[in-house]
């Protein structure tokens, strides 16, 4: 039974270690993008984890939702999983008017 609880102390500590560098590196990489980003300014918070990054966080720019994921996956992310809610407020606020549009078709 010892030996057993050695043997998956041994193999647990070993898949940490070896995911450990890629994931400081991937961290090191948004620290830098998310440093120079408008999202900055929306105190976004992320972890990594196995190559995994986990958004979380409120914006106010459904936009700016999508722009975490795809600056995640360009600093390394294997997978993003993105928790970040968009403020229902703000986001009612953006379609004040109806949008309308007018199609011209040329007589024959």
């Amino acid at each position: 039974m010892l030996m057993l609880r050695f043997l998956a102390f041994l193999v647990v500590g070993v898949l940490l270690w070896a995911a450990t560098p890629e994931d400081a590196a991937i961290s090191a990489k948004l620290k830098q993008k998310l440093s120079r980003s408008k999202l900055n300014s929306d105190g976004l918070q992320y972890k990594v984890q196995n190559g995994v990054v986990e958004w979380s966080g409120s914006v106010q720019i459904p936009q700016r939702k999508g722009a975490a994921t795809r600056m995640a996956k360009s600093a390394g992310a294997k997978r993003v999983v993105n928790r970040i809610t968009v403020n229902a407020q703000a986001h009612r606020g953006l379609q004040t008017s109806p949008r309308t549009a007018t199609v011209f078709v040329p007589k024959r």
